[in-house]
């Protein structure tokens, strides 16, 4: 998240950085405007996997920056809001926290909220960061998916989650012609969350990516000329 802003602030875009903590975000937000020499530089403070923070975070950002007849200019939405747990918990909405914020909200119902903004922009697209770890599985009947049904396995549950993910941007692609729908894998990467949901058993995942090397794939979909998207594709290192 930090890299990726990072990137786009120092070629001149104007970021809006949607964070759950309000304080860490700020202070992100400020080191990256510094960093950039870029004013434009925003925080929007959400829950992703709330969907009456999204909704908020979302009519505040279309109050702030459209008008009462037009959507506001949204060149690209980037979903990477994510969570791994190893035990069952479920959000104050009563969903499996994992499905919520890696699928049903942060990405299947932002995305839905933006849809007017993203096609009323020329060369907009939306990139979903998925994972490796989606390989592992086909996507399951929706219950278990949605954590509803059967046992609960933590590493199961984001699998399904991000192999959601692509096949989402599979169907969105095919929906909705005029925006470009992305997911993609930045590879194993050294972050905090890594470290959190792995412990000791991260050394399966050496050698493991700096955050830039992870975002760096990222950064190129933001960037890249819409033309030379593989719309519903899934991408790793361009």
């Amino acid at each position: 998240h930090r890299e990726v802003s990072r990137f786009l602030a120092r070629k001149g875009a104007t970021v809006h950085m949607v964070c759950r903590s309000e304080k860490r975000g700020e202070e992100a937000r400020r080191s990256i405007a510094e960093e950039a020499g870029n004013e434009r530089v925003y925080l929007l403070v959400c829950d992703c996997s709330l969907e009456a923070d999204v909704r908020r975070m979302y009519a505040g950002f279309c109050s702030a920056h459209g008008t009462a007849s037009a959507p506001p200019r949204l060149d690209g939405l980037i979903c990477n809001a994510g969570v791994l747990l190893n035990e069952k918990t479920t959000t104050s909405e009563g969903i499996e926290t994992t499905f919520a914020c890696h699928l049903l909200v942060g990405t299947y119902l932002l995305g839905s909220l933006a849809m007017g903004a993203l096609e009323a922009t020329a060369g907009s697209r939306v990139v979903v960061v998925s994972s490796g770890g989606m390989y592992n599985s086909k996507f399951p009947v929706f219950g278990v998916a949605a954590g509803e049904e059967g046992s609960y396995n933590g590493n199961l549950a984001y699998t399904y989650a991000k192999r959601g993910q692509v096949l989402l941007c599979e169907r969105w692609a095919e929906a909705h012609p005029k925006v470009k729908f992305v997911s993609c894998h930045p590879g194993w990467t050294a972050t905090p969350a890594v470290d959190a949901a792995y412990g000791e058993m991260k050394k399966y995942l050496e050698p493991m990516r700096t955050p830039w090397q992870g975002a760096e794939g990222i950064a190129w979909l933001c960037a890249v000329a819409a033309e030379r998207l593989d719309g519903g594709a899934f991408y790793l290192d361009r």
